[in-house]
């Protein structure tokens, strides 16, 4: 060890020592695969030779990471002998690296048990990463003055090409403490062993280019960096299995656009791979031996270093030390776009951005400076003004004779690798406004709406002011779309959104949550009368006339308003109280209504109606009728659709539609749709246990499809009654997956995880796009009976049927055809496609033993057959 740096280490000891109060410090280096002590402080210096993989000190260097034992003599991972030996109780172990490569270890012990902690640790991984640097920089000058070296040495070879080629693979393990090296020159398709040392000689002599590793690095005319050889595509196993080789570095050589050869450096070390520090060592060391084989192959000598580096993969220069341009590669004159004349004599950093050029004048100082290795991506503008992203390392070759020196500066091109950055920025930013935004309007959706109440509530709580939520429904919406399609409705909802969104304060919040229905957020609201005022600015900047496809449109809102902390404390409440005074605004026609808890929760006759379906689960009225799906190919029946109906004590049968919209103004749909998946299941397993295997559909609403509980309690039903997910399918509307995409979305896909079928209900008589619906994990379509009843008599609706079923087969879905009613229109949708068929004509919904008896009947018994997976 050279004076300098052991002075540098009998200094570091000394500050070891005082900064953690230790009895001891030492400072272990690797050297020949053996832990030897450089330099101590508190006990006796001594040369002593650890093995590396002893006790805690192997810890620390297989790990990576600092090793802290509070007493020695109890902890495992000791080697206790040496531990005794140094009077070490408690110690703290800190590896030093230099590169990609363990270097050493600093260690502080003490005589006592338990003197360390966590800062001793923090002290000494500081410490550790200033000789690290230290390390890193020496280790860097000292492979540029062996490259330096090494072309001095091929040089002097002149024209023996064998003896530059070992004298390469030499060098080349020795810069890069590798296990194996070899020059391979081109022979026609094949690649030819000129010099090998170590485990590259464990390969053939000869071996087909088409094989190897080197054709990539010939296609990307560039140097492969190999770091796990057992996992990358591109290594062949045949021959990685013979080499025993974990990392791998192939240096590609050309003369001018042709390939002529390859450096390969190999390493079998599991802990101690090839890196980038080692790539670029090679490089350099290749350009050497290009000029060697160029100078065989073209039977002339290129003494000069500057001859070969013309023919350099990457941008390289040779600059003088005030950064002058000396020389210039055919590389880095495409890079830049300029050609040798406009280069040469000009210093670098006129090239360079204007807002990189200090960041890149400092860093080069620095490296003359002798402070660091740089590297450095910044910009360089060519010519037309285009930005080209480079990463710049700069190294200094100090004169060995007197003269002055020089700067070798290597270019990669990162213009690709930035735009990729920056493409994938721009998406996470889209992304991540799509997930906040509405897709249509642009405004926040219900999932930011949530999230700006939820905020202003926590500053209305600090500040004990208060705010209003107001939730409000378009009147005659429905009307635009019917009369004048979706497009036109879609027009109208956007202009209502810029208005709304005009409007109001730049405090306030609109948001579009679903269909034609909008949500603002006044926060911290003076008085009710603002409220007031508010409200009627909105509903009428909605009834101002709409010009839509020519026509003037006019629609009206209805609006209802909950306040906090008058009407609720949390976010659900307030949105749920809103949504309720807005219903009563639309039935009572007045347009804008504040939230009553008496008008809401004491109205006499929803109370009696809501506790009389309460009564009705509790006593199992409301029960499940069943009507079946057919083939229309071979007329076999393999599922039903479970229909819901009330069995009250007085009124005798009541049918859904009856009941289920006052089930949709409460709570009571969640704990109904589980009451409608459990009995079906229950059912299905009793079907199963006779011998008949049915799958069972069940309609679910949009509330089902928000809750992100519904999927986990769905499976614990799968489970609880044995059924297999392929026997349960989810029926939806179009409508209900639109009022909120996204969280449908998840819903949805965590059902179809289950292996549960989704089928799409009512289809076309809603508005889903064919971009929404392949999002969807969507089986099957059921074409409303609206259209297949009349098709036998209105081509309309045959159209309409026909382009249903060819959209569902180009799909790769199942079409179902619902109310089919008639022989004549059962043939015709066989004769179009249609997968299924129900309605009427072949069978009408009926208890579960009777359709049990139906089955029994027919000659075509039910099977599964057919059935598929989601997609």
């Amino acid at each position: 060890m050279d004076p300098r740096m052991k002075a540098e280490l009998d200094l570091l000891v000394e500050r070891m020592r005082a900064l953690t109060g230790a009895t001891a410090a030492h400072v272990l280096m690797l050297e020949d695969g053996e832990l030897v002590q450089r330099a101590a402080c508190g006990i006796q210096e001594r040369i002593a030779r650890t093995p590396r993989d002893r006790g805690l000190c192997g810890v620390a260097l297989s790990t990576g990471r600092p090793v802290l034992s509070r007493d020695v003599e109890t902890d495992p991972r000791a080697y206790l002998p040496g531990g005794r030996e140094y009077g070490m109780r408690s110690v703290v172990i800190v590896p030093v690296s230099a590169g990609s490569h363990p270097a050493g270890l600093l260690i502080v012990s003490s005589r006592d048990p338990g003197v360390f902690g966590e800062r001793d640790v923090a002290v000494l991984e500081l410490l550790a990463g200033v000789l690290s640097s230290a390390l890193e920089a020496r280790m860097h000058n000292e492979r540029l003055a062996r490259v330096v070296e090494t072309q001095r040495d091929i040089d002097a070879a002149g024209l023996d090409l064998d003896r530059v080629m070992n004298l390469i693979v030499e060098r080349a393990m020795d810069l890069t403490n590798a296990d194996g090296a070899m020059v391979s020159l081109i022979d026609g398709d094949e690649l030819a062993v000129a010099a090998a040392r170590g485990i590259a000689t464990r390969i053939g002599e000869r071996r087909a280019i088409a094989e190897s590793v080197a054709r990539f690095a010939f296609a990307a005319r560039d140097t492969l960096l190999i770091e796990d050889a057992a996992a990358d595509e591109r290594i062949n196993r045949r021959w990685q299995a013979e080499i025993g080789d974990r990392s791998h570095i192939c240096v590609p050589l050309f003369t001018g656009d042709e390939p002529v050869a390859t450096l390969d450096v190999m390493s079998a070390s599991e802990t101690e791979r090839l890196g980038e520090d080692d790539r670029r060592a090679l490089e350099l060391l290749a350009v050497g031996l290009s000029a060697a084989v160029s100078r065989a192959s073209e039977f002339r000598a290129k003494a000069r270093f500057e001859a070969v580096f013309a023919n350099a993969l990457t941008g390289m220069m040779v600059m003088a030390l005030d950064g002058t341009i000396l020389g210039a590669n055919r590389a880095l004159q495409e890079l830049l776009g300029r050609p040798e004349e406009e280069l040469v004599g000009v210093k670098a950093d006129v090239f360079v951005h204007a807002d990189d050029r200090q960041a890149a004048t400092d860093r080069a100082h620095r490296v003359l400076a002798g402070d660091l290795r740089s590297t450095l991506e910044h910009r360089y503008v060519r010519p037309d003004g285009g930005d080209v992203w480079v990463d710049v390392s700069l190294s200094v070759v100090r004169a060995t004779d007197g003269g002055d020196g020089f700067i070798i500066g290597v270019l990669q091109d990162l213009t690709r690798r930035k735009a990729a950055e920056a493409a994938l920025r721009a998406q996470a930013e889209l992304n991540h406004h799509q997930a906040l935004h509405d897709g249509l309007t642009g405004l926040p959706n219900r999932t930011l709406f949530r999230d700006r109440i939820e905020q202003s509530l926590h500053r209305a709580r600090r500040a004990d002011g208060t705010l209003a939520v107001l939730m409000l429904d378009l009147d005659r919406f429905k009307d635009v779309n019917d009369s004048l399609g979706h497009a036109a409705g879609d027009a109208l909802l956007v202009e209502i959104g810029r208005r709304l969104d005009g409007m109001l304060r730049a405090s306030d919040t609109v948001a579009r949550l679903g269909g034609d229905e909008f949500g603002v957020l006044l926060p911290d609201p003076t008085s009710v009368g603002d409220v007031i005022t508010a409200a009627r600015r909105v509903r009428a900047a909605i009834q101002e006339p709409v010009i839509v496809q020519g026509l003037p449109l006019s629609v009206d809102a209805s609006i209802g308003i909950a306040l906090f902390p008058r009407d609720g404390l949390e976010v659900e409440t307030l949105l749920k109280h809103a949504d309720g005074a807005m219903y009563h605004a639309k039935q009572e026609n007045v347009g804008v209504a504040f939230y009553e808890a008496s008008r809401h929760d004491d109205d006499p006759v929803r109370l009696t109606l809501v506790g009389e379906l309460r009564r009705a689960l509790e006593d199992h009225e409301l029960t499940l009728h069943y009507q079946p799906k057919a083939s229309l190919a071979d007329g076999s029946v393999s599922s039903v659709e479970a229909l819901l109906r009330w069995q009250h004590p007085e009124r005798g049968l009541v049918p859904p539609d009856q009941f289920i919209p006052i089930v949709q103004q409460t709570g009571l749909i969640m704990p109904l749709a589980l009451y409608v998946v459990d009995e079906a299941l229950r059912q299905c397993r009793a079907w199963l246990d006779g011998g008949l295997r049915l799958a069972v559909a069940v309609n679910l609403s949009t509330r089902n499809l928000m809750d992100a509980d519904f999927p986990p309690q769905v499976e614990t039903l799968l489970a609880r009654h044995g059924v297999g997910g392929e026997l349960l399918e989810i029926e939806i509307t179009e409508s209900a997956v639109l009022a909120d995409p996204a969280r449908t979305r998840q819903v949805l896909e965590r059902l179809a995880a289950l292996g549960i079928r989704v089928s799409i209900d009512d289809f076309g008589t809603g508005y889903s796009s064919l971009a929404h619906l392949r999002r969807l994990p969507v089986d099957e379509i059921k074409v409303d009976r609206s259209f297949v009843s009349g098709m036998d008599r209105d081509e309309d609706d045959a159209t309409i049927v026909r382009s249903t079923i060819e959209l569902g087969r180009s799909l790769g879905l199942d079409v179902v055809a619902e109310g089919v009613e008639t022989q004549a229109v059962w043939d015709r949708l066989a004769a179009l496609g249609c997968t299924y068929a129900q309605g009427y004509h072949l069978s009408r919904p009926v208890p579960a033993g009777e359709l049990a008896e139906w089955c029994a009947a027919r000659a075509t018994p039910a099977t599964s057959a057919g059935r598929r997976r989601h997609r």
